[in-house]
């Protein structure tokens, strides 16, 4: 089969791969239709989120059809249309039962494997394998409840960026009223925009460098800015006669972009960080975090069971996230997508790959 594997530090390459088969009874094998090129991607790519194995198949967004089931799994049969999160997950231990999904005992990221062999190959390919697919994947509808498609990009961004954003947004407590910062407007940081207003944010100042993703920020309801101190401080001010914002979302995963989102937060504020942060360490700048009582806080999305809250907003058509793909490759492309994504090159705010045709359901 084809795949986008890790060839080299900072280099992809498109290969031919054996097929997955099943290795536990557990496991699915997945059709991908649809898959996603994530930020994170980048990380391992450029060598910051070391500990990846050469030669690993890239990739944890997709939508696709269950081609095979082992024979402990239920809920799902071949030909049924999923997306799965970017991390499996049991369902059934501590964590999971609390919604920390993230932190299942048994969790592992898809398209991270070691240098040891351990871990889960990834989904730009035309096949993946899911362990634990009973309690890690989402069967999806054909149809929204209007009767129009549900297309697989926007439920493609249910697996990580979407549900990632939302919890982010939740946990900065953004609610009736807040004024929000967004530090970092690429596709988390946009889809945090949309998060806050869907939450009821009066107003959203969307903070980045790049000036086409400011503008489709403003497209989305925000204020843009630059990512300038002042600025930022000056648009937030004229919102809460100078208190600062009630709550900020961190999109970037760099100390630079914390820093501002420290700065611009009112005192009591939450802060939510989005950002993929692979620093071995932080100078958190203890003095002003401690004169706001602010809260930060930090972490890997519990996306498995936003997948299920998001999903109906998807369908009843009050989210419409998939606007903000602005590439569509096929999956032979994908070297080329991701040169395109990590120059931001051509407008790219979303990136996806797909293979067609897919095999019927």
């Amino acid at each position: 089969m084809k795949a986008i594997v890790f060839s080299a530090i900072g280099k992809v390459a498109l290969e031919e791969r054996p097929e997955p088969r099943l290795l536990a009874p557990g496991d699915a094998l997945v059709r991908v239709r649809t898959a996603g090129i994530c930020g994170s991607d980048l990380h391992i790519v450029d060598g910051r989120d070391g500990g990846v194995r050469l030669g690993t198949t890239m990739g944890h967004e997709l939508v696709g059809f269950v081609e095979t089931v082992g024979p402990e799994v239920t809920g799902l049969a071949p030909g049924d249309r999923v997306v799965s999160p970017f991390s499996v997950s049991c369902g059934s231990c501590f964590y999971c039962r609390r919604g920390l999904t993230a932190r299942c005992v048994s969790a592992r990221c898809l398209g991270v494997v070691d240098e040891e062999g351990r871990g889960v190959e990834g989904a730009q390919a035309e096949l993946i394998r899911i362990p634990l697919a009973s309690s890690t994947l989402v069967k999806l509808p054909e149809t929204k409840h209007d009767g129009s498609p549900l297309a697989d990009e926007e439920a493609l961004l249910l697996g990580d960026i979407l549900s990632t954003a939302w919890s982010t947004v939740e946990r900065a407590g953004v609610s009736d009223g807040s004024v929000v910062a967004v530090v970092g407007c690429g596709p988390v940081g946009l889809l945090a925009v949309l998060a806050a207003l869907h939450l009821g944010a009066s107003a959203v100042v969307a903070v980045d460098g790049v000036a086409y993703r400011r503008e489709r920020a403003r497209s989305l309801g925000a204020l843009p800015c630059a990512p300038d101190f002042e600025l930022v401080r000056r648009a937030i001010d004229e919102l809460t006669e100078g208190r600062g914002a009630d709550a900020v979302i961190e999109a970037v995963g760099s100390p630079s972009a914390l820093d501002l989102a420290i700065a611009a937060a009112r005192p009591g504020a939450l802060i939510g960080i989005a950002g993929y942060h692979t620093e071995e360490a932080y100078p958190l700048a203890m003095a002003p975090v401690y004169a706001k009582n602010l809260t930060l806080a930090f972490g890997r999305a519990s996306v498995r069971p936003h997948i299920d809250r998001l999903l109906p907003h998807l369908l009843n058509g009050t989210l419409s996230p998939a606007a903000l793909v602005t590439h569509r490759l096929p999956l032979e492309e994908g070297v080329r997508g991701y040169e395109i994504f990590r120059s931001r090159s051509e407008g790219a705010i979303k990136v996806v790959l797909t293979n067609d045709p897919a095999p019927a359901p």
